[in-house]
């Protein structure tokens, strides 16, 4: 070790490079224990579309695709961002269509689950819709995403 070297043989320094490397193990695991998979959950009033204009909002942002769901269940829910953009989920689920289409407004509240690493957005996860039962929702094939050329989620979930 760098401390048992010949080269340091000022006692105080020794005790200082020990103490170093005892102490900044610890601190480096506390550190990335606190600042990373930080959960937060974002509630968000999104409109909801289902049938042919769910269908074609899908088939909007998914250009190409090449065997897109049943039109039927689809359901895209989404939320006007800043400059035009537009964050978006995509599921399929004949049964949220239905409780969709049987709410008296197109909007719904949509909560999400959002993992941060320090302060940096990683992942999410769709936790409900409405009051739809959270163990039958599916996501769809893409989940969601940002309306830009590159699906960017940073923007869709802030800190």
């Amino acid at each position: 070790m760098l401390c048992d070297s010949p080269a340091v043989r000022y006692r105080p320094l020794k005790i200082c490079l020990r103490t170093v490397g005892v102490v900044a193990g610890p601190i480096f695991f506390l550190v990335v224990a606190i600042f990373s998979s930080q959960e937060r959950e974002k509630t968000y009033e999104m409109e909801w579309l289902t049938g042919k204009p769910a269908e074609e909002y899908y088939m909007q942002i998914y250009k190409g695709h090449v065997d897109p769901p049943d039109p039927e269940t689809i359901v895209m829910l989404r939320r006007n961002i800043a400059h035009n953009r537009v964050c978006f989920s995509d599921l399929n689920s004949k049964e949220l269509a239905h409780y969709l289409e049987n709410l008296s407004t197109h909007t719904v509240k949509v909560k999400y689950t959002v993992i941060y690493d320090f302060y940096r957005f990683r992942t999410f996860r769709l936790e409900s819709v409405g009051d739809f039962p959270h163990d039958r929702l599916k996501m769809g094939s893409g989940g969601g995403g940002l309306t830009d050329p590159v699906y960017i989620y940073e923007s869709c979930f802030p800190w």
